[in-house]
């Protein structure tokens, strides 16, 4: 999962930013990706706590920073799939412990598929809602005495 930002600034502030343009505006989507990174969690379903415990950030250079899910299944949970059969990949029968606490087998399980949860989709609006870049910008631009 990533989720992108693109970032452009009227001349005006550049020119009130100056030659710390592209450090302020690093640490300003720093400070935003990880208060997504906390509400994503926060979104993030739970069942083993697996998905919830692989939401993280990156930061691979100067400028980019990406919330990212450690686990592929975090598709599957925002968008939800359709009817699918499953079938072992490496043994003759599929085996679990059921709500009971008996072992069940089968050679295939018709899985009704599942309903989206759509908790990515929920952090962007919540980011964007609570304008946390701009409130982020305008707190660093204070902190380091430029408004």
């Amino acid at each position: 999962m990533s989720v992108n930002v693109t970032v452009d600034f009227s001349d005006k502030y550049k020119k009130i930013v100056g030659a710390q343009y592209d450090k302020i505006v690093d640490e300003v989507l720093t400070r935003t990706i990880v208060e997504a990174d906390t509400i994503c969690q926060r979104e993030a379903p739970v069942d083993t706590g697996t998905l919830r415990r692989s939401i993280g950030t990156s930061h691979p250079n100067m400028g980019t920073v990406c919330l990212t899910a450690g686990v592929k299944y975090w598709v599957n949970v925002q968008y939800g799939t359709s009817a699918h059969t499953i079938t072992p990949k490496n043994k003759k029968l599929l085996a679990w412990q059921g709500e009971d606490k008996k072992m069940h087998f089968a050679r295939k399980v018709n899985h009704p598929g599942t309903k989206a949860n759509p908790f990515v989709t929920r952090t962007v609006k919540k980011v964007k809602g609570k304008r946390l870049f701009e409130i982020n910008f305008n707190e660093i631009l204070r902190m380091k005495g430029i408004l």
